[in-house]
């Protein structure tokens, strides 16, 4: 698996472009993200392996990577999460924040729903038993059924106190980041009660990555002027966090780190410009694969295969099954969002004018079509 491994590490790096004397002012655009978060949802998905293979001699590196990175592989996820919805807040208002609530947590629910489903379904036919009020809290994410869980229950929550934060404060947006970096440290303490470390140790991030969206200007200029210091000193602090397992026992030395650590990403991209049409595609499906992952590793577990054909049908199963997942995720918000409807109610629409205008004058059609063609695009806005 060190191989495979070696083969993520090449990945990243086809069609990457270095900047030695500019920087990089796209580091942080939309596409720029989305293949920082294929590549790391690609890890992800090592990481996940794992646990279902027993380990030889060729394995070490991989095995050793994998648990060192351990949950700053969501890191990014939850940066440039919460960086993309604060500047949806500031370009679209009010609106925007309310849904979050009313169109985003649902469909992340109901996605995460239908998933669970398809586990459950897995689980009766291999005969996996579950105690009933198990299975109940894995569809909102408290429990698992042999799913990943718990980054979608925390992203559920972040996207509550998102809502709560905006508006609460919604004439003040940096009073708003205040309450809402205040109630995700709240939710960190409360959930470090009862659930185990790695349910909380990154989720300062989300308002971290709004933070930076507010200051990103000024922080962009700092970072530049004194790029080669930073970077050292965040690497620097990354290892030593990591390899002082004192402060690990602590959330908030986790949480320092994890900080450090996409503070370095940030630093990277700013001289390193990733990018390519494989770590684009697994971008655009982090939602499906890290869901559906576990399935295939679970199905195949007890096959007798070898490692590496094992990871291979169970990351080309995870990618069909994202694929398709996500058609049929689409199909369903087409039908809650009611456009199939609307499309039925503009034909008839279309259907009663176009008889008005058999019966009209020339002069009263003509005032006809413009009208028609206002309303249309006016529909279509």
């Amino acid at each position: 698996m060190d191989f495979i491994l070696l083969a993520c590490g090449i990945l990243l790096l086809v069609g990457a472009r270095p900047f030695f004397k500019k920087f990089n002012d796209d580091y942080i655009s939309r596409d720029q993200t989305l293949c920082i978060n294929g590549f790391f949802v690609l890890i992800v998905f090592l990481r996940h392996f794992q646990q279902y293979m027993s380990f030889g001699e060729c394995d070490m590196i991989y095995q050793g990577f994998t648990m060192w990175m351990s949950q700053l592989l969501v890191v990014p996820f939850l940066f440039y999460s919460g960086y993309g919805i604060y500047l949806s807040i500031t370009s679209k208002g009010q609106a925007y924040v309310g849904s979050v609530m009313t169109k985003r947590f649902p469909k992340v629910l109901l996605h995460f729903a239908l998933a669970v489903l398809i586990f459950l379904i897995t689980d009766i036919i291999l005969g996996r038993e579950f105690p009933p009020g198990r299975i109940i809290l894995s569809f909102i994410g408290w429990e698992s059924i042999g799913n990943s869980n718990w980054y979608i229950f925390d992203t559920l929550v972040l996207y509550i106190l998102t809502f709560l934060s905006f508006t609460l404060c919604k004439n003040d947006r940096r009073a708003a980041l205040v309450a809402m970096f205040a109630l995700t440290s709240g939710y960190i303490a409360f959930m470090s009660q009862f659930k185990a470390p790695y349910w909380y140790n990154t989720c300062i991030l989300f308002p971290v990555g709004m933070i930076f969206a507010e200051l990103k200007d000024k922080l962009t200029f700092v970072m530049k002027k004194y790029w080669f210091i930073f970077l050292v000193s965040l690497i620097a602090s990354v290892i030593l966090v990591m390899y002082l397992s004192v402060l690990r026992i602590f959330f908030l030395g986790y949480e320092f780190l994890a900080v450090m650590f996409m503070l370095a990403i940030v630093l990277l991209t700013m001289k390193l410009k990733i990018g390519n049409p494989i770590l684009r595609f697994l971008g655009k499906h982090i939602f499906e694969i890290y869901i559906l992952q576990r399935l295939p590793m679970l199905i195949l577990y007890r096959a007798g295969l070898d490692k590496y054909v094992y990871f291979g049908i169970c990351l080309a199963s995870t990618l069909l099954l994202a694929v398709g997942f996500r058609l049929l995720t689409g199909l369903l918000d087409k039908l809650i969002d009611g456009k199939p409807a609307k499309k039925k109610l503009k034909s008839a629409q279309t259907c009663e004018a176009a008889k008005a205008e058999e019966t009209e004058t020339e002069e009263t059609k003509e005032t006809t079509e413009q009208t028609a063609e206002a309303t249309v695009s006016a529909a279509a806005k």
